[in-house]
C-alpha cells in the first residue's frame, strides 16, 4: 500500500520563516493539496479549489462555473433549505443554482453513513472552520437581489445580496453596505482573510483604495482589506498570493484580475538568502536549503520529499535521529522506515554535524531559521 502522507501532498509550496510566513499552493489541477491535519489555509491550489475526499487527502479539481469561490474547511453553519445525498460537488453546486432561495452551499464528502452530503443554504452566514468541508456562493444568485447601490446588506451574524455591479462591504460589525465593485479587484470575498504572504500594509485608505494600490505595487496578486480596526484605522493588506484563505469577520479579500507572477530568476546552485533576510525564491522543484546563517542555496527538492518548509521545526513526535546525512538521503531514511511521516533535517548543529529528525507526526510547528522540514510520500512494501 502507498502511505500518503501531508507534507508529500503540498509539494514544495511552503517556505515559512520566522519572520513572515509564505504559502505557496499545488499548482496543478489533479494534484494533491493537502488533508486535515493541515491548517486550512495551507490546503490551497492556485487554479481550481482544494477538495477534501477524505481526512487523508485533498485534491486540487475545477471550480464549478456557477459557484467559483469555494473556501476549503469551512462550513456555512445553518441556514438550511435542504439536504441531498449521493452527489458530487460539482452536482452540489447545480442542485443549488436550480433551487428558488439557494444561496449558497456546504459539501461534505465523508460522512459516517458513506454517502456525500450537500447542503443546500439560504446564506452564507455562520461561517465556522469543518474539517472535510467545502462551502460556496451560487454567483448568481445576486440577480434576483431586490437591493441597490449603498443598500444595507447585513452585518457580521450574516450577510444578505447585493446586485450584481456591487459587494457587501462590512463597515463594522453592525453595518455591512452594497458598493461598488473596484474594476481590477472584481470578485471581493466577504469575511474573509488571505493570511500571510504580506507585501506592505498601507493605513487609512478605503477600499477601493486598497485595490489601486495592488495594481501598482509590484507582486501584488490580491489584498485584504478591514474597515475596523482597534486603532481606528483602516488596513489594507497587500499580498503576493491568495493563498492562505480563512474567515475573519470584517475583513474583505479580491484578487487583482490582471496579476502575472513573476519568474523566480534564480537557478538550483544560486543563493537564496540568509538567516537575516529570510529565504528568497527558487526554481520550481528545489528549496532554499540553510547551510549555516550566512548562506542558503536554492538545491533540488528530493524525489519523495517535495514539499519543503524552510525554518520550520516538527517540535515533538521524534521516531529517530540520524547524523551526517544530505537533504536527500534523510529524505530516504523515512522513506525506509515505515512509521515515518514526516522529518526536520538541521543543516549544521555544535558539534558540526548535519542532524535528521525522523517524525512519527507533524508536531507543533516551531520557527528555526537552520531548520527544514518535510513529509515523506514514497511507495513503502506492502503491508506497511
Amino acid at each position: 500500500m502507498q502511505v500518503t502522507t501531508v507534507l508529500s501532498l503540498l509539494a514544495a509550496w511552503t517556505t515559512i520563516s520566522s519572520a513572515q510566513s509564505h504559502i505557496r499552493c499545488q499548482n496543478t489541477i489533479g494534484g494533491p493539496c493537502g488533508d486535515s491535519s493541515r491548517p486550512r489555509e495551507m490546503n490551497c491550489c492556485d487554479y481550481g479549489y482544494c477538495q477534501p475526499w477524505n481526512s487523508g487527502y485533498y485534491q486540487c479539481i475545477d471550480k464549478p462555473e456557477l459557484c467559483p469561490n469555494q473556501e476549503t474547511d469551512i462550513d456555512y453553519n445553518g441556514s438550511d433549505l435542504q439536504t441531498i445525498y449521493g452527489i458530487q460537488p460539482d452536482a452540489c453546486c447545480a442542485k443549488c443554482a436550480d433551487t428558488s432561495g439557494c444561496a449558497a452551499y456546504t459539501f461534505v464528502n465523508q460522512n459516517s453513513d458513506g454517502r456525500t452530503a450537500c447542503y443546500l443554504k439560504t446564506s452564507t452566514s455562520g461561517r465556522v472552520e469543518k474539517k472535510g468541508a467545502v462551502s460556496a456562493a451560487y454567483k448568481d444568485f445576486n440577480a434576483s437581489c431586490q437591493a441597490k447601490l449603498w443598500h444595507s446588506c447585513g452585518n457580521s451574524n450574516g450577510v444578505t445580496c447585493c446586485p450584481d455591479n456591487a459587494y457587501c462591504q462590512p463597515w463594522d460589525s453592525k453595518y455591512y453596505q452594497c458598493i461598488g465593485r473596484p474594476d481590477k479587484c472584481p470578485d471581493q470575498e466577504v469575511d474573509v482573510d488571505f493570511y500571510g504572504n504580506d507585501l506592505q500594509t498601507i493605513y487609512g485608505l478605503y477600499p477601493t483604495d486598497c485595490c489601486e494600490r495592488c495594481t501598482k505595487t509590484s507582486g501584488c496578486a490580491a489584498y485584504t482589506f478591514i474597515n475596523e480596526n482597534a486603532d481606528g484605522r483602516t488596513a489594507c493588506y497587500l499580498k503576493s498570493s491568495t493563498a492562505g484563505r480563512r474567515a475573519k469577520k470584517g475583513a474583505v479579500s479580491a484578487a487583482y484580475k490582471d496579476f502575472t507572477e513573476p519568474t523566480c530568476p534564480a537557478k538550483i546552485g544560486d543563493s537564496c538568502g540568509n538567516s537575516n533576510s529570510g529565504p528568497t525564491c527558487c526554481p520550481s522543484g528545489s528549496f532554499c536549503q540553510p547551510w549555516n546563517a550566512g548562506y542558503y542555496q536554492c538545491v533540488a527538492a528530493p524525489e519523495w520529499c517535495p514539499d519543503v518548509q524552510v525554518g520550520v521545526d516538527y517540535y515533538g513526535d521524534d521516531l529517530s535521529m540520524k547524523k551526517g546525512l544530505q537533504p536527500d538521503l534523510c529524505c530516504q531514511a523515512c522513506l525506509d522506515d515505515a512509521k515515518c511521516k514526516a522529518l526536520t533535517f538541521v543543516s549544521k548543529n555544535d558539534d558540526g554535524q548535519s542532524a535528521c529528525y525522523l517524525k512519527t507526526g507533524f508536531g507543533t510547528h516551531l520557527p528555526e531559521k537552520l531548520r527544514l522540514s518535510d513529509f515523506s510520500n514514497g511507495p513503502r512494501e506492502q503491508g506497511d
